[in-house]
């Protein structure tokens, strides 16, 4: 089976140039997406990634984080995966309870000893392989940094 491509013409919500994009879907949901989607031509999606990527690395450098190597597209996206993850991080932090300060101190070493795993990382590809990271993934390895604390 063969699907046709539709071409249509948007307009750039910043600089509302005119430009030419093909949708594969069917000519009335494609009609729907052309009206309702934010569309932004290449050059003003590729100033906004930019902005968006020096945005982001600046708030990483706070909070320890190296600059991410590799292209310019593997930084951009790799940089918005460390910081979607970072907050997934963020959110596991915020959620735990302790039943002591001793406790306490322990998952605060062992969340330092995490980010310190992580601010080494500085190429794209590794963020970018590791993108599908959840929770419970970050979980996992906390408890197990605890562990090796606890053996101390």
């Amino acid at each position: 089976m063969t699907e046709e491509i539709f071409n249509y013409t948007v307009r750039c919500r910043t600089c509302r140039c005119k430009f030419e994009v093909q949708l594969f879907d069917t000519h009335e949901k494609n009609l729907f997406l052309v009206d309702k989607k934010t569309w932004f031509c290449e050059k003003c999606k590729k100033e906004y990634f930019d902005k968006r990527t020096a945005q982001l690395t600046n708030e990483h450098k706070n909070v320890g984080f190296q600059e991410i190597t590799g292209t310019q597209k593997m930084v951009s996206w790799a940089v918005k995966i460390r910081a979607d993850m970072l907050n997934k991080v963020r959110y596991l932090q915020e959620s735990l309870t302790f039943d002591s300060h001793e406790a306490k101190e322990k998952s605060e070493r062992a969340f330092e000893m995490f980010l310190s795993e992580w601010q080494a990382q500085t190429e794209a590809k590794w963020w970018i392989d590791h993108r599908n990271m959840n929770v419970r993934d970050i979980s996992k390895r906390i408890g197990e940094i605890s562990e090796a604390i606890s053996k101390e």
